[in-house]
């Protein structure tokens, strides 16, 4: 056999070996309770990101991408903003977990109402509540409440396979074997949606993803937050999340369901006696 010949033949056998699996400090695990919690665990160790990152989207209504400032701390501490290609500022959203505000430039209208699931996905083409906003952005997985667990080993994708069961719904988990992070998270008996991590980073001692993707097959919709320069679970900065508007904003009060609020006209003053 030539060394060209050798060549391809190596390469098609080792195509097909298993990834050598590089396992974390509690080895090789079998018990699927023992690696949801190590899992839960992993997830709870990140609070805050601070930082810049590009919000990619891919759906039916349009694609684009754009360029973002975002602050996050759980349970529901949101503030984004977003500027266009010269750099140049678009709108800000911010929400302290109970009420809601966004800025919009043009027009320098600030909205403001209840951090409704509605309110708080406005720059998105999903509605998520607030806390489950802030726990994906973290790069962090809801969980369904399972009835049993079942675990097994993909050596060829070198990750384990958590399955977390209720009823006729599942939730297919697949687990990074040394950080105990999941990879992907895949729902399916129930609406939902999946979700997609990627490039992997320790940062004094907290692993974390750099993508989140999210996809919502129903919806034809992907999300795609790929974050630059942050800084993890610094103290949070506080005024991030003020709600107050703009110097000279129009204030437009909105429900939970995003519809603007009339205003309540004043009760005319009551006349005098006898009149």
């Amino acid at each position: 056999m030539n060394r060209l010949a050798a060549a391809i033949f190596l390469a098609v056998v080792c195509s097909g070996c298993p990834h050598r699996i590089e396992f974390g400090p509690e080895g090789p695990i079998e018990d699927p309770e023992k690696l949801f919690q190590l899992v839960s665990q992993a997830q709870a160790n990140l609070v805050t990101i601070q930082g810049d990152a590009k919000l990619h989207v891919s759906s039916p209504q349009g694609s684009g991408t754009l360029s973002m400032f975002v602050g996050i701390s759980r349970p529901g501490l949101l503030h984004m903003e977003t500027f266009d290609f010269f750099n140049r500022p678009v709108a800000a959203l911010v929400s302290d977990g109970q009420r809601f505000g966004l800025y919009q430039t043009e027009g320098n209208v600030f909205y403001q109402g209840p951090a409704s699931p509605e309110n708080v996905s406005r720059f998105l083409p999903v509605v998520l509540p607030s806390e489950e906003l802030v726990a994906v952005m973290l790069g962090q997985v809801p969980f369904i409440p399972p009835e049993r667990k079942t675990l097994e080993l993909d050596r060829k994708e070198g990750v384990y396979v958590l399955k977390l069961l209720r009823g006729p719904v599942t939730q297919t988990l697949q687990v990074h074997p040394k950080y105990y992070r999941v990879v992907r998270s895949e729902v399916r008996g129930v609406p939902g949606y999946d979700l997609a991590f990627d490039k992997f980073e320790v940062q004094d001692s907290v692993v974390f993803p750099k993508e989140v993707k999210l996809i919502a097959q129903v919806a034809e919709t992907e999300l795609r937050l790929r974050y630059s320069d942050v800084t993890l679970n610094a103290p949070p900065d506080l005024t991030l999340f003020e709600l107050a508007p703009p110097e000279g904003a129009r204030v437009v009060e909105v429900d939970a369901r995003g519809r603007e609020v009339s205003p309540v006209p004043a009760s005319p003053s009551p006349g005098p006696p006898g009149s």
